[in-house]
């Protein structure tokens, strides 16, 4: 089972639309996919809620940290989809010993011949949560929105990323990905020549454009391309696919290594 982080330390820049669209652009593709949500819970409000019928004892984020996920399970949300959701434990698992980042580790070491490729979702500050999604990962992937206040945070990403590989010397960083950009700003368009200069094969030559439709339809619990009828919803899904196709390449060719 492959291990991939979604994480940037800066709210607002679309990593749980990249979340869900990775786990479902994967499981379309035949991958059995696990989704994890370390954040506060906006990738488990995507899919439905547990029926008031269901009684199986589904694994909930924060045991991941504590060692209590033994003896429950993953819940299945759509065909070769699963998930561990968020709870409101989640937010006490950064106010546990710095050993706890360890937890998710050894946790996920025991679904590793149940699924394929498993997605994590980390919030956006450098804490237990995080820590425990990057020392687990194979892989980490960084959308992030043309402002300069989220571009400030590229350096500190790195560095922690380094800092990281010193538990974890397999992470890989695939890339940023750049995401929410108003094609509105030629600012924001002219930026991206400069900053592929800038960072090279460290930044993705897909961009994803800022489109309403693509909250609409994760409201609905679809990624775009599930319901493309109208061209901004064609062009979404095209460039949804084709970052989703990009990462997946190099997640699985060892790129970063």
């Amino acid at each position: 089972m492959d291990i991939l982080s979604v994480s940037n330390q800066k709210g607002g820049v679309g990593k749980t639309t990249i979340d869900i669209h990775l786990a479902i652009r994967a499981a379309e593709q035949g991958k059995r996919v696990l989704i994890v949500d370390f954040d506060e819970g906006d990738v488990s409000q995507v899919f439905p809620e547990v029926a008031e019928t269901d009684e199986k004892n589904y694994i909930q984020s924060s045991q991941l940290f504590d060692g209590s996920y033994v003896g429950g399970i993953p819940r299945q949300v759509a065909p070769n989809l699963w998930l561990i959701e968020a709870d409101l434990a989640i937010l006490d698992v950064d106010d546990m010993p710095l050993e706890a980042m360890y937890g998710p580790r050894d946790a996920l070491a025991t679904f590793a011949d149940q699924f394929d490729l498993c997605i994590i979702d980390t919030p956006p500050n450098l804490q237990r949560r995080m820590l425990g999604a990057l020392v687990a990962s194979d892989a980490v992937v960084t959308p992030f929105n043309i402002s300069r206040f989220t571009l400030a945070r590229i350096p500190k990403l790195l560095n922690t990323i380094e800092s990281i590989r010193e538990v974890n010397p397999n992470l890989r960083l695939l890339g940023f990905l750049p995401n929410l950009v108003n094609s509105r700003s030629s600012n924001e368009i002219e930026a991206l020549p400069g900053l592929r200069e800038m960072y090279g094969d460290a930044m993705f030559e897909e961009a994803i454009i800022y489109r309403s439709c693509v909250s609409t339809s994760l409201a609905e619990g679809k990624a775009v391309w599930q319901q493309a009828r109208s061209g901004a919803q064609r062009a979404a899904a095209a460039e949804m696919k084709a970052a989703c196709d990009a990462v997946f390449e190099r997640l699985y060719s060892g790129f970063g290594a």
